[in-house]
């Protein structure tokens, strides 16, 4: 990756202190979470010792909520509305549900069916709540004009490497088949947007009704665009270079917040659910710098 371009500040000292505040607390709490679901999980930990935890749990609750809505308003640009009212939808209801479950499981005795059906409440959202926060920090990162010039193919092996910020190692990895690649290929774009981009959209067809067989990636020049065009879909017995994925996790609002995050990019995102095809184009970096040079003239 290469000449990249500065980001452009949007939040001043005080906004920005209060959003790495918000940042950490929903970290913590979502790690507390985590640690709770594998202690639900694990037959070795006894009902007294789940239940000694569960208040601390409770505590964090409020300042979770907080430090969620304090992450949505920072999406304030009309441009991300979409994907901050999709992620606004989906997080409070899932937020009380799980307050809701907390606040009963910690006054009561826990019996061996209420701490089955906590132990699926909290995993469920411990899960949906990981992957949102990641969608957050897609949006947030998307809005921040950072970009870089850099070749597709490093992009896609890229996406492959960097593991999701939390998670990692929980769920079982993705096979996927690098199929075809276009050298000499430079587009301008966000690398960490563009990486979750690919990396979700891997995740969607893995999770399509599509025929059998691994993701498989193909990168080319895209004549009617004049662009570069990234696709991915699945197909049976594909060669080409093995890939490991390790998901994100798809939610409700993925799909919306990927449209939106692509455009701020300057690309296009296409999904065919039938087909369980994904797509992501760009315009080439020349393409982008001439356009550029004609708007500054």
């Amino acid at each position: 990756m290469t000449n990249e371009h500065p980001p452009h500040v949007g939040l001043g000292s005080s906004q920005g202190d209060a959003h790495s505040t918000a940042l950490g607390i929903l970290r913590n709490a979502l790690g507390a979470l985590r640690n709770l679901a594998e202690l639900l999980r694990s037959t070795r930990v006894a009902p007294k010792a789940v239940a000694s935890v569960l208040p601390h749990v409770v505590e964090a609750c409020t300042p979770m909520r907080e430090a969620t809505g304090t992450l949505l308003d920072a999406l304030s640009s009309p441009s991300l509305d979409e994907g901050r009212i999709a992620l606004h939808d989906f997080l409070l209801p899932r937020l009380s549900l799980l307050e809701e479950a907390l606040r009963e499981a910690a006054t009561k005795p826990m019996s061996a069916a209420s701490r089955i059906r906590l132990e699926e409440i909290v995993g469920k959202c411990s899960f949906e709540l990981d992957a949102a926060r990641e969608l957050l920090q897609m949006l947030e990162e998307s809005s921040s004009e950072r970009s870089v010039y850099l070749e597709p193919t490093e992009l896609v092996r890229e996406a492959f490497t960097t593991p999701p910020s939390a998670r990692g190692g929980v769920h079982e990895g993705i096979c996927a088949v690098l199929t075809s690649r276009s050298d000499g290929l430079e587009i301008d774009t966000n690398p960490r947007v563009a990486m979750t981009l690919l990396s979700l959209g891997v995740e969607l067809v893995a999770q399509g009704k599509s025929p059998s067989g691994d993701p498989t990636l193909s990168i080319h020049a895209d004549p009617r665009t004049g662009g570069c065009r990234i696709e991915v879909s699945r197909f049976p017995h594909a060669t080409g270079e093995p890939l490991i994925l390790i998901p994100r996790g798809v939610i409700e609002p993925t799909l919306t917040c990927l449209r939106v995050a692509a455009r701020m990019g300057g690309g296009r995102l296409d999904w065919d659910e039938k087909r369980a095809a994904f797509s992501l184009s760009y315009p080439l970096a020349s393409a982008a710098s001439s356009m550029n040079r004609g708007l500054a003239g």
